[in-house]
């Protein structure tokens, strides 16, 4: 954070001087690309970053010796908008998002050309459902703060809240461009099948991540299928190439490897799955069908055709199919939270808890009914008997990730830090990726920066690890090294 010349007013009092904001900083809070601070803090936050609770007390002195210095509008009014801002903080560490929207209309009353208020509209309103005013609020604070990157990717949030991901993909690179190396934007590109990480030897033998767009590596793989001609292999191929979202080119290896085994009925699985990911309803439910008339007991195969009469509108058919699955795997937790949010939807959600808390008792080894049913009670505002069924739920499944991982961030979200902390350092290492951020981030915001830092430091020594963990991990570090 550099300071380029400033000729600095005659009136301004010795004990201040200035350094520059970044660009899309200065725009995001609204102020001019100068900004005051302590004159003995200067180097500090040159190094670290500035300190906007500061800055407004030295705002508010300069604008009393010098009413009059270059960007006074601008400090005046943060200087009126930031504590304001300050009280909106409480309201999102305890998740009373909806709370805190009147706060912020109250800021866009003092400075209606906020970004950083407008930004946080856009996030409550998509935290309360409501896509449209977030779309909106994002698209008001990117008019007044174009090269603030972290506003397109929550654009591109609200875009994949919306079911719009071509939209989500537009945002996310446009994210990149302003943020590169974002291992965030980074993620939600490889989730959108839109960037593809493939390995590359990097320093003392550990692999890095290579990040390839769609195009090259389609074309990559394509050429792979063509020259494959063994029956399991392309097989093979073609779920890997459903897991990186590449339908078409996955129906094609399905078909290439059933013409040269007809009786390989795996094929059928797999050309099922890859039309039904491809919106192609009625040639899945064709595949699927036939698959199933040969492997009837196949919870993925009646899932997959579940989706595709679900898609199709045909609803008696899409019951019929999903609890044919819960019934062949009752602990598998994407059967299970289908059948809930199919209950949800057609306004039959007592029932729908009821048939989580008798898998729950006809089941007890199994720990997925609890857990949808505490997502469930959370999303009603039910934390107490959500904290309920996850304890039962781990009780069953003891370290298990992702019940570990939704208590965690609930309970970072409801401030209770210390217990996070407690629960984990319990847990026997090595943590996954996941848990070791919740780990480091509950140290960091309970003042322990150095054993966050170490957290990550410890988990990036780890033999093995992949080259995505690796470049998250390494990010993350980055981010606490800047606050020690």
């Amino acid at each position: 954070m550099s300071s380029p010349k400033f000729e600095r007013p005659p009136e301004v009092p010795p004990e201040i001087t200035f350094i520059s904001l970044p660009k899309a900083m200065a725009q995001f809070h609204h102020l001019p690309l100068h900004v005051p601070v302590w004159l003995h803090r200067q180097e500090e936050m040159e190094k670290k970053g500035y300190d906007f609770n500061e800055g407004a007390l030295v705002m508010e002195e300069l604008l009393e010796a010098a009413p009059g210095v270059p960007g006074a509008y601008l400090y005046q009014l943060f200087v009126k908008k930031w504590p304001r801002l300050r009280e909106v903080a409480p309201y999102f560490e305890s998740g009373r998002v909806a709370e805190a929207i009147p706060k912020l209309v109250e800021v866009l009353d003092i400075d209606p050309e906020c970004p950083l208020a407008s930004f946080q509209l856009g996030y409550c309103f998509r935290a309360t459902g409501e896509m449209e005013k977030s779309e909106s609020f994002y698209k008001k604070a990117l008019r007044m703060a174009p090269d603030a990157g972290w506003i397109y990717s929550n654009l591109a949030r609200t875009y994949l809240a919306q079911g719009d991901k071509s939209g989500a993909a537009q945002a996310f690179w446009k994210a990149l461009e302003l943020l590169p190396g974002d291992s965030f934007v980074l993620e939600q590109l490889i989730g959108l099948g839109e960037l593809f990480v493939i390995p590359a030897p990097g320093k003392k033998g550990k692999a890095s991540a290579a990040f390839v767009k769609r195009a090259d590596y389609e074309k990559k793989m394509g050429e792979a299928v063509e020259k494959e001609t063994h029956p399991g292999t392309l097989a093979q191929f073609g779920w890997r190439l459903l897991k990186d979202r590449l339908t078409d080119l996955a129906c094609r290896c399905f078909e290439k490897a059933r013409g040269l085994q007809p009786g390989l009925s795996e094929t059928l699985l797999g050309l099922g799955t890859a039309h039904l990911e491809a919106g192609r309803v009625r040639e899945a439910e064709r595949f699927l069908l036939e698959y199933l008339d040969e492997n009837p007991d196949s919870a993925t195969a009646h899932l997959n055709l579940f989706k595709a009469y679900l898609a199709s509108g045909e609803m008696d058919l899409a019951w019929d199919e999903i609890q044919t699955a819960v019934r062949l795997e009752p602990g598998r937790l994407e059967a299970l939270k289908q059948l809930y949010y199919l209950f949800l939807q057609t306004d039959r959600k007592p029932e729908g808890m009821e048939w989580m808390d008798r898998l729950a008792l006809e089941h007890p080894s199994n720990a997925s009914p609890l857990l949808v049913k505490a997502w469930a009670l959370t999303e009603e505002g039910q934390w107490p008997e959500a904290r309920q069924a996850l304890e039962e739920a781990l009780r069953r499944a003891p370290h298990d990730e992702e019940i570990l991982l939704f208590l965690t961030s609930e309970l970072g979200k409801r401030g209770q830090r210390e217990e996070l902390i407690r629960l984990l350092q319990g847990e026997s290492a090595p943590l996954p990726l996941s848990l070791t951020i919740n780990l480091a981030l509950a140290y960091s915001q309970t003042g322990r920066m150095r054993e966050g830092r170490k957290v990550l430091r410890d988990f990036l020594e780890r033999p093995g690890l992949g080259p995505l963990d690796q470049e998250r991990a390494k990010a993350i570090l980055k981010e606490f090294e800047k606050d020690s």
